[in-house]
């Protein structure tokens, strides 16, 4: 059954929405990196209003701060506490060049020192921040626009929380409310990163039942809310007053976040045990390459429990890279997702963009040369882009036909046999000539190993016609799971998710009739070993359809003439059992 196109449409302005929000927020990271600091001693909340400094930078000690000494927030200013308390989040919230003063208790003595936020990162350590956002983001722009799936979506929101707050988050140049909202962004990117890498681990899990589901999903909110009150609400409030709403023990609360991170591993771990056959191997490269990346994560939280918070390090924001990166080796080694389909969208997207800005570069060159007033102008650009939104749907599917016919032409040339094949079985009146067109043509189109289809008979489904593949069985249970799961859905199944009569290295699609299932199309895999893309798997789909209601049509007519002839006296009983009865040759 094909997608709401209304909620296809939403979901296509939420993600659009979504790329662009990222967009602009690395944008406003980038301007500001020149112009961010960050408080570079390490501290941890004593009270609900000051902090103690655990660990002395030796700039810092050089000003005059040393471990120990408890800072006041209250007393000091808003741009002030804004550097200092999120500190336990990957953001640079302070301006650099400014001078803030600190209000230092130091045993009996309240000290007033003066603290100047200094810019210390490198340009080689920016310029490696800002691939590895880009590299995220690429990866979640990517899972977004082409997946469907809960899985899909949830990893793409991931990647682009990932690619917003880490390694590091800049706000400097930002004014002061500005900067606690980066503070604030940042911190709650963060901290609620691994609930959504859990759900991704979840949308892609088999083999766990809702119990063990429910107790994870309780778990990761018990592990995370702490983290989440004392990174985001606690924090902010700091910033804004000076003193937090509740005062939250930190080891505890890093306790619980790091044993979030093991909830994860346990939960994808019991899943991959229970995992078999070729479900098993899709995942395998994600599953390990999951694993790896969680070593600098775990290293990080661990050493915050043993010695001192610490800010995010290299080693931990090149082991997150790995997850994504696994996905996308296995996506190319096992063609999860087909290569060609990806290109094929990212090239349409590149030459509509490339249009629009070659439309509105031209336009603002040609007014300006003209001398347009501001005001007329603005008018024009206006109309032009009101133009170029109407007629959006049109140059996309010109540009998508255009890209099938020359750089995708043998895929092009398949789905015009695939039509070529359903228009012709509306004006096929032999049955079994259907069936041997039907398993002969779609694999030739496809580049399959072979093609079979399964008729219901007496309250079984018998093989009705068969090409190159061997080892299917004559009949198959009615309650057989693929054909239980084939009721249900009517559309298709992936034979490695069931434990079928029918095998698992094959996709079985439905036959049906006003919501009745007749039957099944079972495809077996490509000769390559190469995955059908969504389209393909869309295309397949519609024309086994078609495929069904003409192969009911005829059965229905075949039956209405055995009975009209068994009713008229043209054929005794015998007879029209014999003409019922299907040929096993």
């Amino acid at each position: 059954m094909g997608a709401n196109p209304a909620l296809v449409n939403a979901r296509g302005v939420a993600v659009a929405a979504a790329t662009l929000t990222a967009l602009v927020l690395l944008g406003i990271e980038s301007a500001s990196w020149s112009r961010s600091a960050r408080f570079d001693s390490t501290t941890e909340p004593i009270t609900r209003c000051s902090l103690q400094v655990t660990a002395v930078a030796p700039a810092d000690r050089a000003a005059g701060l040393r471990e120990g000494d408890v800072l006041w927030l209250p007393p000091i200013s808003v741009p002030a506490r804004t550097a200092l308390v999120y500190h336990y989040t990957p953001t640079q919230s302070g301006r650099a060049g400014e001078t803030i003063a600190l209000s230092v208790q130091r045993g009996a003595s309240r000290l007033t020192l003066p603290y100047s936020l200094r810019h210390s990162q490198s340009a080689a350590s920016f310029a490696a921040q800002l691939a590895f956002k880009f590299v995220i983001l690429a990866i979640g722009v990517f899972v977004l626009w082409r997946g469907r799936a809960r899985a899909a979506t949830v990893l793409g929101v991931w990647c682009l929380g990932v690619a917003v707050a880490l390694p590091d988050a800049w706000w400097g140049a930002l004014p002061p409310g500005g900067r606690i909202f980066g503070g604030i962004l940042t911190a709650a990117l963060w901290t609620y990163s691994p609930l959504m890498l859990y759900l991704v681990v979840e949308s892609i899990a088999t083999g766990v039942s809702r119990n063990t589901i429910a107790i994870a999903r309780a778990a990761m909110l018990v592990t995370v809310l702490p983290a989440l009150i004392l990174n985001t609400i606690n924090a902010t409030q700091q910033a804004q007053t000076g003193c937090s709403f509740v005062y939250l023990t930190p080891w505890i609360v890093n306790g619980a976040f790091s044993a979030a991170q093991l909830v994860i591993i346990a939960f994808f771990a019991i899943s991959y045990t229970r995992t078999t056959g070729i479900a098993r191997q899709r995942i395998r490269w994600v599953f390990w390459a999951f694993m790896i990346s969680r070593f600098g994560v775990l290293l990080n939280l661990f050493n915050r429990l043993i010695v001192h918070p610490i800010h995010l390090s290299g080693a931990e924001w090149l082991t997150v890279m790995i997850f994504p990166l696994g996905c996308a080796y296995a996506i190319l080694r096992h063609r999860i997702i087909d290569v060609n389909f990806v290109l094929n969208r990212t090239l349409i997207f590149t030459i509509l963009t490339s249009i629009a800005v070659g439309i509105f570069v031209l336009l603002e060159h040609l007014l300006n040369s003209v001398a347009v007033s501001r005001e007329g102008s603005l008018a024009v650009e206006l109309a032009v882009a009101l133009a170029l939104g109407l007629s959006f749907n049109a140059v996309h599917k010109r540009t998508e036909q255009f890209l099938d016919r020359t750089l995708f032409r043998s895929k092009y040339d398949a789905a015009l046999k695939l039509q070529q094949l359903s228009e012709d079985a509306a004006y096929m009146e032999n049955p079994e000539t259907l069936l041997e067109s039907a398993t002969r043509e779609i694999p030739r189109a496809m580049a399959a190993r072979g093609a079979a289809i399964y008729e219901r008979v007496d309250g079984k489904y018998s093989l009705a016609a068969a090409s190159g593949l061997s080892a299917l069985p004559e009949e198959v249970e009615v309650d057989d799971p693929a054909f239980v799961r084939l009721r249900k859905h009517l559309s298709q199944i992936d034979l490695s998710e069931v434990n079928s009569a029918l095998g698992s290295d094959a996709i079985a699609f439905a036959l049906s009739v006003r919501g009745q299932l007749t039957g099944a199309f079972v495809c077996g895999p490509r000769v390559n070993g190469e995955t059908f893309a969504p389209d393909e798997i869309a295309l397949l789909r519609n024309v086994v359809h078609e495929i069904g209601a003409e192969l009911h049509a005829m059965r229905s007519r075949e039956k209405a003439e055995i009975l009209g002839a068994l009713t008229s006296g043209l054929m005794d009983l015998p007879a029209a059992r014999l003409r019922l009865a299907r040929k096993e040759e």
